[in-house]
């Protein structure tokens, strides 16, 4: 039985369009500036890293559409991360490598198959 907002309602029914794109340009102009910004708010950002800490995320990681700061409580193993803007990507502290990579262009990830324990 597929989850519906009848079956729970923890789910929200989004209306037509809801998630269809406003501004249709390239995303790589958008993310040809550097930003610095922090995409979700302080609150958002201790739930995120208490889940990583729940779900064990210790290994090898793959972080997609990641930026400047990563969510981890503690460092992975590894933490690779992929992303759309380099200087962004390059002061992320806790990352171990880091590709720039428009996946909205090119939905392929640059890592061979069973490479990351968690992505």
């Amino acid at each position: 039985m597929p989850l519906t907002p009848a079956a729970d309602p923890h789910l929200t029914e989004f209306p037509d369009g809801f998630f269809r794109r406003q501004d249709h340009s390239d995303d790589t102009i958008f993310y040809a500036y550097d930003r610095f910004v922090t995409h979700i708010d302080d609150g958002a950002i201790a739930a995120v890293g208490e889940l990583y800490s729940e779900l064990g995320l210790a290994g090898d990681v793959l972080d997609i559409c990641s930026s400047w700061i990563s969510h981890f409580r503690n460092k992975p193993r590894r933490l690779d991360i992929t992303g759309m803007n380099a200087a962004e990507l390059a002061a992320n502290e806790m990352a171990d490598s880091w590709v720039v990579a428009d996946l909205n262009v090119d939905p392929v990830l640059p890592f061979g198959d069973a490479s990351f324990d968690a992505v």
